[in-house]
């Protein structure tokens, strides 16, 4: 049985009514995809970041090894070094550049050290159901009737959600603990080129029209929004998942078609956008 918690069962920034919740229940794993994950939002609110990021999950690992039950904690790409422009495996370089990045960063420490069955699985530019997503924004972008603008000199490997999920269960069933990159072995992408290949995507399913000009790129430096320090270059490599697992994520590229799809099943015709 799976027990689905939200933000109406607990506050992640209030650790005795994570540990209330945690306490009353019985389960044999805990997997942990909540997170504050805006990057200028962590910057502002330092401290609520490190109670949802950093305090909640270790709370989480002391009461999975108290009930001798396993945990995975999402984590993100953002953790890595990110200045080189090389393909990270799991023993790659760390960093911690902004509130977000380190306090993720710290929580991979504290799960790994509180849970000793427990499994840290890094993912990175996720999309899928449930929320909008950067797949849903340049769709949304064009078919607005705005070309769009994307930042080229951002790399990293994007990952459909939903192929995620049986490798997910594989980690479940197995022995692996530590740092895992969830991730398909795909080469990195920069936020311009993602959009690109999307666009393509959406064209050869008849989403939008194929008259369409180019969309425009810029540099990261160039985004006023962007108060906080972001990493270039996060693209990760799934090696623990294919030497010690035996386990391979789908390739993000046949998720996008798959995803936009479903999405505009009730609308797709011959006739394009």
């Amino acid at each position: 049985m799976v027990i689905p918690l939200t933000r109406s069962d607990v506050d992640l920034a209030d650790g005795d009514q994570l540990v209330d919740l945690l306490s009353d229940l019985e389960f044999d794993c805990l997997i942990n995809t909540a997170a504050m994950s805006g990057l200028e939002q962590c910057l502002d609110n330092p401290e609520l970041a490190n109670k949802v990021n950093t305090n909640a999950p270790r709370i989480m690992a002391d009461i999975c090894q108290q009930n001798g039950a396993k945990m995975i904690q999402i984590s993100t790409d953002y953790v890595l070094e990110g200045r080189e422009d090389v393909i990270h495996e799991e023993t790659s370089l760390t960093r911690g550049s902004g509130v977000y990045s380190r306090t993720k960063l710290e929580a991979e420490r504290e799960v790994m050290f509180a849970c000793e069955n427990s499994i840290v699985a890094r993912v990175s530019w996720l999309f899928g159901y449930g929320r909008e997503t950067f797949v849903d924004q340049v769709v949304n972008t064009v078919l607005a009737g705005d070309d769009g603008c994307y930042i080229s000199d951002k790399f990293s490997v994007p990952n459909f959600s939903d192929y995620l999920v049986p490798v997910m269960r594989k980690l479940l069933e197995s022995d692996l603990t530590g740092i895992v990159h969830l991730s398909n072995d795909a080469g990195p992408e920069s936020w311009y080129s993602y959009a690109q290949k999307i666009l393509r995507v959406a064209i050869n399913l008849g989403i939008l029209n194929d008259n369409l000009t180019a969309i425009g790129k810029s540099n990261l430096d160039e985004i006023a929004f962007f108060k906080e320090e972001r990493p270039r270059h996060t693209a990760m490599r799934p090696k623990r998942l294919s030497e010690e697992l035996n386990a391979k994520v789908r390739n993000w590229e046949s998720g996008v078609k798959e995803y936009l799809q479903r999405k505009y099943e009730n609308s797709l015709t011959n006739e394009k956008f």
